[in-house]
């Protein structure tokens, strides 16, 4: 799996974004279309934390005014950063030891281009498993 790149996988599912400023209703709002997603918290592109079923029933049982509520104020800030050239194998040993909330791919600028979730990590794996040249190089 070690040729395997944060840039071979497809990153733009199983996600939305809202922003700090978005109440805690337009969250939630989008996190029920998400099956299984999870929301990635922006301020002018830069990621600055997530925002998960856990947050937005964690905000309800502490009696929180959701329409007034920014998401801001309700955010896991435990992110990693990754970037596109980053190789997959390398970067699970630092996840593993981390163990943030959620990983983010993130362009030369800093800017969120793509949640990784399990599922990219499976699809990473199946990619390596698929690849004789990468099967090779193992070896």
């Amino acid at each position: 799996m070690s040729e395997v790149r944060i840039r071979d996988l497809v990153l733009t599912d199983e996600h939305d974004t809202v922003e700090l400023e978005d109440s805690l209703v337009d969250a939630a709002t989008k996190l029920l279309s998400l099956p299984r997603g999870i929301l990635v918290a922006l301020d002018g592109g830069k990621v600055k934390g997530v925002l998960t079923s856990i947050q937005i029933l964690s905000a309800v049982a502490e009696g929180s005014d959701m329409e007034a509520e920014k998401c801001g104020a309700h955010i896991d800030t435990d992110v990693m950063e990754v970037g596109h050239d980053d190789i997959v194998s390398e970067i699970v040993a630092a996840m593993n030891e981390r163990r943030p909330h959620a990983v983010v791919a993130t362009d030369d600028e800093g800017n969120f281009t793509g949640y990784f979730s399990p599922n990219d990590y499976r699809q990473a794996m199946a990619l390596a498993q698929n690849n004789p040249a990468i099967q090779a190089l193992e070896e």
